[in-house]
């Protein structure tokens, strides 16, 4: 079965995606680790932000140009309104579950004080985190739904 556009999109940009966090993300961890609070974290952090960004567009600009000169049905139809429409709802879930986690695990950290509540720039991850989980997600479903059916 051939592959619509819309699904060789979701691949690449899952693919994107997955390519910038393996190396932003640890990056940005170590970033937080190393200096917690401060000018020189923020910017650090901004700086790799930034480049995550460029790279995810750059990706995607290649492959989006690649895919559409191959394709040669780049057209929506019905069924892909319904699948973006319950892919999108399920990365719902899924950051209104990793914001959920991350207020517990505030509350949690500041009541018992075993640990210490995480600091600005380690929450601002934690958010990123939370978002690219939830993009994630919803390109996954996307994917599914196309191999099962919506």
């Amino acid at each position: 079965m051939d592959m619509s556009f819309q699904e060789k999109s979701a691949w690449g940009l899952l693919l994107g995606i997955a390519l910038v966090s393996v190396f932003y993300f640890p990056a940005a961890l170590r970033i937080v680790a190393a200096v917690p609070e401060g000018t020189q974290s923020a910017a650090s952090l901004i700086t790799i932000s930034i480049l995550g960004v460029i790279a995810i567009v750059v990706i995607e600009i290649v492959y989006h140009g690649l895919i559409a000169s191959l394709s040669t049905d780049t057209g929506r139809d019905e069924r892909d309104a319904l699948i973006n429409l319950k892919a999108e709802r399920n990365g719902g879930f899924a950051l209104g579950f990793g914001l959920f986690w991350l207020v517990g695990h505030i509350v949690i950290q500041s009541v018992v004080q075993a640990y210490a509540v995480p600091e600005a720039m380690e929450i601002v991850v934690y958010i990123l985190i939370a978002l690219t989980a939830s993009e994630v997600v919803k390109l996954m479903s996307q994917l599914w739904y196309y191999r099962v059916g919506a």
